[in-house]
């Protein structure tokens, strides 16, 4: 009765703890993002797609965007044409690690513009 109550302990302990270390493994890595080269941008879409976008001027017409940071090192302007009562656009500018998100719902269109420093 004794060696029993010892196996079944020891395969309890076996399985709680196999079970324990493929999450820690599988999480760790989701937690870390991916980060973008010094001098570019993380653009993030509405399509839940996101990209680095190096120097220059991209207008993303495959989805809105939602979110954009810049990476060390980089000054981004986002310009944002919305649809209210009346067409505006939104004038944005980050730097340095800087991020800034956007309504989605009412964009027209979109301009992402990176100047490394």
């Amino acid at each position: 009765m004794a060696v029993r109550v010892m196996i079944r302990g020891v395969v309890v302990a076996a399985v709680s703890v196999g079970a324990l270390v493929p999450v820690a493994l599988v999480t760790a890595p989701a937690a870390v993002a991916d980060p973008c080269p010094n001098g570019t941008a993380r653009v993030f879409l509405g399509n839940s797609t996101n990209s680095c976008q190096g120097a220059g001027s991209v207008s993303y017409t495959e989805a809105p965007v939602s979110k954009v940071c810049s990476m060390s090192g980089t000054h981004v302007a986002v310009d944002v044409e919305v649809k209210a009562r009346k067409t505006t656009t939104r004038h944005v500018e980050i730097s340095n690690g800087q991020c800034a998100t956007f309504d989605m719902r009412t964009q027209l269109g979109n301009t992402v513009t990176v100047t490394p420093r």
